[in-house]
């Protein structure tokens, strides 16, 4: 079972997807380091393309959040757009770090 993904319908709009990490830690019994995998690198081989996607890595595809928070610790942070420093989408600042 993965986390889904950053798609859009009505009822659950872009950029929503991060409450599916809360639900795995809260309801499923992931730990937020399981979940995190999950959504990350799980998720790019689950597509037929971990060989580019899911790890930061040479060569592969890499959308970053620099966070300010552990979400390790409390995962629930990744749902609030504040406490984003930098965003990072195909290896440019979508959003630079402040």
């Amino acid at each position: 079972m993965l986390p889904g993904g950053d798609y859009g319908f009505p009822f659950n709009p872009t950029g929503r997807n991060a409450r599916d990490l809360e639900l795995f830690v809260r309801h499923f019994g992931y730990t937020a380091r399981e979940t995190l995998e999950a959504a990350t690198r799980l998720g790019g081989e689950l597509m037929g393309m971990g060989h580019n996607l899911g790890r930061i890595k040479p060569g592969y595809l890499a959308d970053l959040l620099l966070v300010d928070g552990d979400p390790l610790q409390d995962v629930t942070i990744l749902q609030n757009r504040h406490p984003l420093r930098a965003i990072m989408k195909d290896g440019r600042f979508h959003k630079e770090p402040v």
